[in-house]
């Protein structure tokens, strides 16, 4: 039951991280080493001591917020008692899950120091045991495997250049297990460790300043009145050429934040203007067509958010006295991105032009 708790839990956290889209550029995969120090709490007389421990980690970042890490660690202790000596060896392969707070509390910054939740379950490949009895002068052997255990802890990562980080990580396991070499029913296991990571996958979009299309103005053309002629005989005047009006257009593109589809308070100037332009042309139509940056979320999240982007300038159009009969919606979801700038395609682009 507990192992179907924490895959549920997983893929809990794995849903409401994917859904959200992201704000900023980040480091996806990754690989690291630590080293440090580790001890063992047991339930028996056998005090043992601080011993070495060493980790490799490869990782992947879902999201800015969420991740996965699958890491090989061992470390090895020692124990003198006045009855024996006691020696142990271990070797795990842990799958932890990384939860990103920096980015939480912080989404739009590079942060320096980024705060990880560590939670985790450790698979105990082998841990060779080696009882030595000072008294009887005997020496007894054994080993556990696939003992199982939960862990929890908390890293401080610092970004010290752009693909490479620093690490310092603390926390404990908790696991019971047997051998047939004594009797140790191991508890709480702490550990403290550093080291360093490689960071891949470093996004970064060209920033690109967005295509607006400009409004457009067409002033009529001044009619040319013929010149009479200096003859004596009546001059008769051609009449005036009709003035020919290029139809009038406009073009307007109203951006959102990450995740949302209402208005922004500084996009209200384009609704104006949008608004009065169809006031001031009341046989033009309004297109109105949303996107959805394809970086981020899914398929079905973006195309239902660019559909909520679009009605919502729809809803503030009518709401300005825009007949509702003159606007035209459609939503692309993330199948085209009009920008080169990922961010840019949180958009609904407005066109207006004579019918």
């Amino acid at each position: 039951m507990k192992y179907k708790f924490l895959l549920s839990l997983m893929a809990f956290f794995f849903a409401i991280n994917l859904s959200a889209q992201e704000q900023k550029d980040f480091n996806r995969a990754f690989v690291g080493v630590q080293g440090g120090v580790m001890r063992a709490y047991n339930g028996v007389n056998v005090d043992r001591k601080w011993g070495p421990a060493v980790a490799v980690s490869f990782g992947y970042n879902f999201t800015p917020v969420f991740g996965l890490r699958l890491q090989a660690n061992g470390s090895q202790w020692t124990a003198e008692t006045p009855d024996g000596d006691y020696k142990s060896k271990m070797g795990a392969i842990d799958l932890d899950m990384l939860f990103n707070l920096s980015n939480v509390f912080f989404p739009n910054q590079n942060n320096f120091v980024n705060v990880i939740a560590v939670a985790g379950a450790p698979f105990n490949l082998a841990i060779p045991h080696t009882w030595v009895d000072n008294y009887a002068r005997s020496k007894a052997e054994g080993s556990d495997r696939w003992n199982t255990a939960w862990k929890i802890g908390g890293q401080l990562d610092f970004n010290i250049a752009k693909h490479w980080s620093f690490n310092i990580e603390a926390g404990t396991n908790y696991v019971r297990q047997k051998n047939n070499a004594l009797s140790d029913d191991n508890k709480w296991w702490p550990y403290a460790m550093a080291g360093i990571n490689y960071k891949f996958g470093y996004k970064k979009a060209k920033k690109e300043e967005p295509v607006v299309v400009e409004e457009v103005y067409e002033e009529p053309k001044p009619v040319v009145k013929p010149e009479p002629k200096p003859e004596p005989k009546p001059v008769v005047k051609p009449e005036p050429k009709p003035v020919v009006k290029e139809p009038a257009k406009i073009g307007k593109n109203i951006f959102f934040d990450l995740g949302k589809s209402n208005i922004r308070p500084e996009q209200e100037e384009n609704l104006d203007n949008i608004a009065k332009f169809a006031k001031e042309n009341p046989e033009a139509g309004l297109y109105l067509v949303g996107y959805a940056d394809k970086e981020t979320g899914t398929s079905e999240i973006n195309e239902r958010l660019s559909k909520q982007r679009a009605e919502s300038v729809k809803a503030a159009l009518v709401k300005r006295g825009v007949e509702e009969a003159r606007i035209s919606t459609e939503w692309k979801g993330d199948t085209i991105q009009p920008f080169a700038n990922n961010d840019d395609n949180r958009v609904v682009v407005v066109i207006g032009e004579k019918r």
